[in-house]
């Protein structure tokens, strides 16, 4: 496994790079402990344990690890500088394991990882092992007294119990879709009952009332406060009382090493496909990289944001459930179609013969956050012949959302493309380069009297030149009299000495405006006497 991908799935909370080689692609094999020492092989992770990053011997540690071959040294984050410049000079990379982990569960982390990444979950040996999560599935089963079904945090199916309990409808296609049907989602979601788990982690919740649907009891699994996904028993013959409640909670803590593995395995291949995704989108990897998405003719990307839309790569659950959930809405693409978080937006590339399909998908994407209580919007960008021209596509994404937050975001979710917003498209560079420039003399003067005098002469020049003129659509916008608003114009004139007959002071005016935005918020703030 390399370098990078470890990094990328244990994350900065776990392991903070201070020198990184070969942009991480050394293939790391095993860990190594120097504690007391030991020899280092080829590939290996070296953890310095003991040994301060400051210390003298630091310096022999990483010299001898670079020698043996090993992928990269690791040092307890103190605070000191370490041998950074030894580390560049060896071509070794250089890491600090944070605080807050210990050297032990480091080890089980990485070899857990290791391991899982060349393992097989899907294998019909480890279906039937005890010791794998089916196996787990069964054996909590039997002990709660109901059908099992093991999900991650986005309601997949991880697995499933084949003991002989009976099932209702939902469970079967749950378990037939390897998810939560989508209404389902939507009803649990909408009613605040079956995900209570992740906002109460620890704690049996129990479903029941709905019709078509057995009672449930349903309980998160967690691991050093992180919800690694839920268990869910659905009723049998049997009711499920107070013991079946207590076993389940004993099986959530028997699940955390299966699940901690399951979730290595997925953030591993996620890392890969979202490093690839990444690369395409910002044109940082070559254009013949394939992501199986055919794009015989061509590519689209789409951009997903929010005011209150939360970061999906900041470890965040809610952050988590919202790039899931958009990730099962984009794959009803096509299976190949992912979702990239980068801050608070998200990213998805996706085949152009889809046509009008994109707008048909992204339009109930934003319909099911919302439900979350979250208002999202999208951007769709122009068409991309090929992989070479996604990133000025994702730039013009960029573009589009930027325009959308300007003064902010609309208030319901919206969808919006590079025709539908193209005049916004094409003054956008030319408010770029005006926005760090001074305002002309005429507009400075109407803000210093504005400021001194509480009058809103520079919204009401905007408002009308927005109206092209129009005095009876702006006494609208405005609700003045237009009586009134002839007057604010003749004392603004005045004021800035403004000639508004004059086309090119006005359009110079209307863009620095736009670029300065200025007057756009609504309201009046004072009587513009």
């Amino acid at each position: 496994m390399r370098l990078g991908d470890l990094l990328a799935v244990l994350g900065a909370e776990q392991l903070e790079v201070e020198v990184l080689q070969r942009d991480g692609t050394a293939v790391v094999t095993d860990v190594a402990i120097l504690d007391p020492p030991e020899q280092v092989d080829r590939g290996q992770l070296v953890l310095a344990v003991g040994i301060d990053a400051g210390d003298p011997r630091a310096g022999e540690v990483v010299a001898g690890a670079a020698k043996a071959g090993a992928a990269a040294v690791v040092f307890r984050a103190t605070g000191r500088p370490g041998p950074a410049g030894l580390a560049r000079e060896h071509g070794i990379s250089l890491l600090r394991a944070k605080p807050s982990i210990s050297w032990t569960r480091l080890v089980t982390l990485v070899r857990t990882l290791l391991t899982a990444t060349t393992a097989d979950p899907e294998s019909p040996q480890d279906r039937t092992s005890p010791s794998t999560v089916y196996g787990l599935a069964d054996a909590i089963a039997v002990t709660v007294g109901g059908s099992v079904v093991l999900y991650d945090r986005a309601h997949r199916v991880v697995a499933y119990s084949v003991q002989g309990f009976e099932i209702d409808e939902v469970r079967r296609d749950t378990i037939l879709g390897r998810r939560t049907p989508d209404q389902w989602i939507e009803r649990f979601t909408t009613d605040n009952s079956a995900y209570e788990t992740f906002r109460e982690p620890g704690r049996v919740v129990r479903v029941d009332g709905y019709e078509g649907l057995s009672t449930r009891l349903r309980i998160a699994i967690c691991s050093e406060g992180e919800v690694l996904g839920e268990i869910s028993v659905a009723e049998g013959n049997q009711p499920l009382g107070p013991e079946a409640e207590a076993a389940l909670v004993r099986a959530a803590r028997l699940a955390v090493p299966h699940m901690l593995r399951h979730r290595l395995v997925e953030d591993a291949d996620r890392a890969t496909r979202m490093r690839l995704l990444r690369g395409l989108l910002y044109g940082d990897v070559s254009p013949a990289a394939d992501l199986g998405l055919g794009g015989k003719t061509g590519l689209v990307v789409i951009g997903f944001a929010g005011a209150d839309l939360p970061p999906g790569d900041d470890g965040s659950l809610a952050g988590e459930r919202v790039w899931h959930l958009l990730s099962l809405q984009m794959s009803s693409i096509g299976p190949a179609v992912g979702v990239l978080p980068a801050g608070s937006v998200y990213y998805a590339l996706v085949p152009a013969g889809e046509g009008d399909r994109v707008t048909r998908i992204v339009e109930p994407a934003l319909r099911h956050i919302e439900r979350m209580g979250i208002t999202g919007h999208a951007a769709i960008g122009p068409w991309s012949p090929g992989p070479g021209d996604v990133p000025a596509a994702r730039q013009v994404v960029d573009d589009l959302l930027y325009i959308l937050r300007r003064p902010g975001w609309p208030a319901t979710p919206t969808v919006v493309t590079a025709e539908s917003r193209w005049p916004d498209l094409a003054l956008l560079p030319v408010e770029r380069a005006l926005a760090g420039t001074t305002p002309c003399a005429q507009l400075r003067s109407l803000r210093e009297h504005d400021e001194l005098q509480n009058t809103d002469y520079i919204r009401t020049l905007r408002v009308f030149l927005d109206e092209f003129g129009s005095v009876s659509r702006t006494s609208e916008r405005l609700v003045l009299h237009p009586n009134s608003v002839r007057h604010r114009l003749d004392r603004l004139v005045e004021i800035a000495g403004l000639d508004l007959s004059d086309p090119a002071q006005r359009l110079a005016v209307m863009i620095q405006l736009r670029a300065l935005a200025w007057g756009a918020a609504p309201g009046s703030r004072g009587t513009g006497k």
